[in-house]
């Protein structure tokens, strides 16, 4: 009987490229964890036969290593839809996210584990990182709160990369998933919903690098729409979760969204709207 591996990782993307063979490669390096992958790829560049299939291994050879299993889709079904069928397929107790042109460090995964062995109550755990250009040279850095508890601070902001997170897998089921169809905001959704269920640690260290381009610095979410409802019911729940009194939720409330319209406006850039932003020369 095959044991169960320790670590789920799902990474998606919408095209198979270089950026894509580097995270899988940086997850793939990870130290001293059993762990499997699960690489979702959509978009129309996604060959679904068997031919197709030879040719992208021939092509990229790391898509034959054993501990990937790989879905295809023909065309883009989103972030939200594509993390629910990585999830979908993970046998692990634990599960990851990393995101299709992100890196991690070798240790990330180790320390995060070592972590929720000894805090049967947390429910994610995720890091800080740095910011790199398309060339991978860093460019800054993402500065988050860290600490066993990091919840109040939700309540204000994101801190947490999506990158970062490792999840119980009983805990994320229990916060009823993905939402299906989101198309912005669906990490900070789904962070929300597992924070009302128990503490969200953040490690001290840097064990991610964001990759910051083009093609994501432009996908500045809308300051009004599906993930705004969904996100604003998710603080509600979390701040009644933490006995926060609606009168003192309002005012960070009251401010995210201030920083939506912002957002939305050009007036800051999207990576603002997460972490505290420092630019390296």
């Amino acid at each position: 009987m095959t044991s169960l591996p320790e670590l789920s990782v799902v990474i998606r993307s919408g095209a198979l490229n270089k950026w894509l063979e580097s995270t899988v490669h940086s997850v793939l390096a990870s130290y001293d964890v059993d762990l499997e992958v699960i690489l979702v790829l959509n978009g129309p560049t996604i060959t679904l036969d068997s031919e197709g299939r030879a040719a992208d291994e021939k092509s990229y050879p790391w898509l034959a290593d054993p501990r990937l299993t790989v879905l295809r889709f023909d065309r883009y079904i989103g972030v939200s839809n594509a993390m629910r069928a990585g999830c979908d397929a993970a046998q692990a107790a634990l599960i990851a996210n990393v995101d299709g042109d992100d890196l991690i460090t070798p240790t990330k995964f180790r320390r995060q584990l070592d972590y929720l062995a000894a805090h049967p109550e947390c429910v994610l755990v995720g890091t800080g990182g740095d910011l790199i250009d398309e060339n991978g040279r860093v460019t800054g850095e993402l500065k988050a709160p860290t600490g066993d508890d990091v919840r109040r601070s939700m309540l204000l902001f994101n801190p947490i990369p999506h990158s970062s997170v490792v999840f119980r897998a009983a805990a994320y089921h229990q916060a009823k998933e993905y939402r299906q169809d989101l198309t912005q905001f669906e990490d900070y959704d789904l962070f929300l919903r597992l924070a009302a269920l128990g503490p969200v640690a953040m490690l001290q260290g840097n064990e991610i690098q964001y990759r910051v381009h083009t093609t994501n610095i432009s996908k500045g979410a809308g300051a009004r729409g599906d993930h705004i409802t969904a996100v604003t019911s998710g603080r509600r729940q979390l701040a009644k979760a933490l006995g926060v009194p609606a009168v003192l939720a309002l005012p960070p409330h009251l401010l995210w969204r201030g920083v939506q319209f912002a957002r939305a406006s050009g007036l800051i850039r999207p990576v603002h709207e997460y972490f505290t932003y420092f630019k390296r020369s």
